[in-house]
C-alpha cells in the first residue's frame, strides 16, 4: 500500500477534492477489501437493509466475500465491453462466435459470484428458525436485498476499472484464434481480417500514464474508493482495535460512517444523472432552465460536505497509522528494558548456581562411594543365594571364620 499520510500531509480534504476532480489518485493503490465493497454497495440499498449490513459488520458477523470484488467489477466491465462489440453489425461472424464464447465463460463465473452473495449460507441463516431468529436481532438479508447488493458489488470502486489489461487478454485470445481461422478460409483481406487487424491495433496499444497512477471513472466513485481505503486502513490497524483506542472506538462507528458516505455519494451521483437528463429538456424552456440552475447551486455545498467528511475518515487512518508506528517503536523501547531486567536477573542468580553446582558434585562423590558398598553386599547375597540351592557359586565368597566353641569341664560332661 502506498504511503498516504505524506501525501495528504497540509489538508486531507483539499487533497481529496483534487483527486475527486480529477478522477485519480498518484501512486498504486490497492482493491478495497471484501468488508469494505460490501458496505459501499449497501448504499445502493434501502435504509433498512443497510442497517443490517452495518450491524452485522460492528458485531463482527460474516458478510459475503468473494475473495476479491474489484475483481468482479473489471469482470464485468469486460463482459460489457464483449457485449458491446457483439451488437456491433460489421463485427463478422467468425469473429462474433469468438466473442460470444468468451462472453459466455466471463458469465458463467458472474454468475457463480452472484451464488456467492445471493444464496450464502454460512453467512445468513438457511434454516427458518435461523431466518426467524436473525430477523428477531435484525441480521437477516432477504433474497431480494441479496440481488440488489450483488448488483450494486459490479460497481465497486476499483483502481484502473478502465484499463485495458483484461481487454488486451481477451482480445488477444480472440484475434489470435480468428486469426488462425480466418487465414485457412481467406486471404486476409475480408472483413473479419481487417478486425482482426483493428483488434490487434488496440491489443498493441499502452497506458500513457503508465501504471503509477489509479484511475476512475469519475469523481464520485474517486470518493468512494477513497471512503473505502480509508476503512481499510482504520479497521485493519492492530493499534486501532487494541486497547490504546478503546475510547475512540466508542465514539465513532467506521462501518456506519462508511455506508452513510457511500448512500450520500451514490444519491448525489443519481441525482446529478437526472439532472443532466433533465438539462436536455431545459434548453428549450427558460424558467425550467433557471430552476434547474437553482437546484444544482443548492447541491454544490452537498458535494462539499462529503469531502469534509471523507476527509475526516482519511484524517483517521492517517493518524491511526501514524499511532501503529509510535506503538511499534514503544514496544522496541520496552523490549530493550526488559533485556537489562533478564541480565540483572541472571547476574542476580550466580550464588545459587554456584551452590548448585556445589551439592550437585558432592552427591556425585557420595553416589560414587555408595556403589563400592553395594557391589559388596550384591556379592554376600549371591553367595547365601547359591548356599540355598546348592549350586557351586562362581565367586564363592570366602567363609566367614568359625566361632570357637567353649571348652566344658569334665564335671560338666559328666
Amino acid at each position: 500500500m502506498a504511503q498516504h499520510s505524506a501525501s495528504t500531509a497540509g489538508g486531507g480534504a483539499a487533497q481529496i477534492r483534487g483527486w475527486c476532480d480529477r478522477a485519480k489518485m498518484p501512486g498504486k493503490h490497492p482493491d478495497l477489501s471484501d468488508p469494505a465493497a460490501i458496505l459501499i454497495a449497501s448504499g445502493f440499498l434501502s435504509d433498512q437493509a443497510r442497517a443490517v449490513l452495518v450491524r452485522r459488520s460492528t458485531a463482527g458477523l460474516p458478510v459475503p466475500a468473494i475473495g476479491g470484488f474489484g475483481e468482479l467489477r473489471r469482470l464485468q466491465r469486460e463482459i460489457g465491453q464483449l457485449e458491446d462489440q457483439l451488437r456491433n453489425p460489421r463485427l463478422p461472424k467468425v469473429a462474433a462466435i469468438i466473442v460470444k464464447s468468451r462472453a459466455v465463460a466471463l458469465g458463467r463465473r458472474r454468475d457463480s459470484a452472484r451464488n456467492l452473495v445471493t444464496a450464502s449460507k454460512p453467512v445468513f441463516a438457511g434454516s427458518v428458525r435461523g431466518i426467524r431468529r436473525e430477523r428477531r436481532e435484525g441480521l437477516h438479508l432477504d433474497i431480494s436485498e441479496r440481488e440488489r447488493l450483488f448488483n450494486g458489488l459490479l460497481f465497486t470502486p476499483a483502481p484502473n476499472s478502465l484499463d485495458g489489461n483484461y481487454l488486451r487478454r481477451a482480445g488477444a485470445m480472440a484475434a489470435s484464434t480468428a486469426a488462425g481461422v480466418i487465414g485457412q478460409l481467406s486471404d486476409g483481406r475480408s472483413r473479419a481480417g481487417q478486425w482482426v487487424a483493428d483488434k490487434a491495433a488496440v491489443i498493441d496499444g499502452s497506458d500513457v500514464e503508465g501504471t503509477s497512477t489509479a484511475k476512475f471513472v469519475d469523481g464520485y466513485e474517486t470518493m468512494l474508493y477513497i471512503a473505502g481505503n480509508a476503512y481499510d486502513r482504520i479497521v485493519r490497524s492492530a493499534a486501532w482495535r487494541s486497547d490504546h483506542f478503546a475510547v475512540q472506538r466508542s465514539q465513532i462507528n467506521v462501518h456506519a460512517e462508511l455506508a452513510e458516505i457511500a448512500a450520500d455519494v451514490i444519491n448525489l451521483r443519481t441525482v446529478r444523472i437526472e439532472l443532466d437528463r433533465v438539462r436536455i429538456v431545459a434548453d428549450s424552456d427558460a424558467r425550467l432552465a433557471e430552476q434547474l440552475r437553482s437546484r444544482e447551486a443548492e447541491l454544490r455545498p452537498v458535494w462539499s460536505q462529503l469531502i469534509d467528511r471523507v476527509g475526516a475518515l482519511w484524517d483517521v487512518a492517517d493518524a491511526v497509522a501514524a499511532a501503529a508506528q509510535e506503538l511499534q517503536i514503544l514496544d522496541q523501547v520496552n523490549y530493550a528494558g526488559t533485556i537489562d531486567l533478564r541480565i540483572d536477573q541472571l547476574i542476580a542468580r550466580s550464588g545459587e548456581r554456584e551452590m548448585s553446582a556445589e551439592n550437585t558434585r558432592r552427591l556425585s562423590e557420595q553416589l560414587g562411594a555408595g556403589r563400592s558398598h553395594l557391589r559388596d553386599y550384591r556379592n554376600i547375597l549371591q553367595g547365601n543365594v547359591t548356599g540355598i540351592l546348592g549350586e557351586p557359586a562362581e565367586n564363592p565368597v570366602p567363609p566367614a571364620p568359625a566361632r570357637s566353641r567353649p571348652q566344658l569341664s569334665k564335671e560338666t560332661e559328666g
